[in-house]
């Protein structure tokens, strides 16, 4: 399942940038890929985004659309989501595994979460401190997205843009793939979490659970504008086998009906 960025407040599973991104992934992991179309603010501030996404991944959980049923694995699946995205899957991912009140557990192989979008009120390094007049996203600016769209009822030290070690800590997922960027603003905070990821839940205990990898001389977001980039390939590789773990290599999509089909007669 994946959700686009676009600072809560812009973008689309419709647009040309994110339905090229999700056919691409679709086509070169082997995978079937649920694009989340959510409500963005200001006209539909957050918490919108986060019951949309839950609500999204109740559905694919209920097998209850016949080509979900038919050819997904719902032992094998991922939250995806860059930017904005990446944040509203992590917070996804911590109230599936509570059942969101629900009770009902929705189990979770993994987390894609690439140039995530979390914040906080102090700065944690130069990155967020120096500004040399080319980065996509300024601290100045990223200070004023959150308390935009949440119409001003949360500031930044708030838990869904600031995760605190009790949320990740009841985190279920199996494996957890990082993505930042050399020149993004956020850079640092994707590496902090990584770091508490390793240190704060159930993933400290295989070492191999948390990957973080990082483009170097790139900024936010650089690889959906500019797919053929090396390093644009290069991280779409990346999460292709981190997705792919399983298996020796991508499977090709045109493969899954025929696979589907030979597992259910076994």
């Amino acid at each position: 399942m994946y959700v686009h960025g676009g600072s809560f407040c812009t973008e689309s599973a419709f647009c040309r940038t994110y339905n090229n991104y999700a056919r691409s992934l679709a086509a070169r992991a082997g995978a079937l890929v649920v694009s989340v179309e959510y409500r963005l603010a200001p006209e539909h501030p957050v918490p919108a985004a986060y019951d949309d996404a839950w609500a999204a991944l109740q559905w694919v959980a209920s097998l209850s659309d016949p080509w979900i049923s038919n050819y997904a694995d719902p032992g094998r699946m991922f939250l995806a989501g860059d930017s904005a995205g990446g944040n509203v899957v992590y917070n996804t991912a911590v109230r599936a595994a509570s059942g969101g009140g629900t009770g009902n557990h929705i189990d979770v192989e993994g987390l894609v979460i690439v140039h995530p979008y979390f914040w906080g009120v102090e700065r944690l390094s130069s990155s967020e401190l120096v500004w040399d007049g080319v980065a996509m996203l300024t601290p100045e600016l990223i200070d004023r997205v959150w308390p935009f769209v949440t119409a001003g009822r949360l500031g930044n030290d708030d838990p869904f843009v600031n995760p605190i070690d009790e949320k990740i800590a009841s985190l279920t997922c199996r494996r957890v793939l990082v993505a930042v960027a050399e020149k993004d603003s956020l850079r640092d905070r994707g590496r902090r979490l990584a770091a508490r990821l390793r240190d704060c839940c159930a993933l400290a205990d295989d070492e191999n659970a948390v990957t973080v990898v990082e483009s170097e001389g790139e900024d936010h977001g650089f690889h959906l504008y500019n797919p053929l980039r090396a390093t644009s390939k290069a991280l779409m590789e990346t999460i292709v086998q981190f997705i792919n773990q399983r298996t020796a290599l991508p499977l090709p999509a045109a493969l899954l009906p025929e696979l589907h089909e030979l597992h259910a007669c076994g």
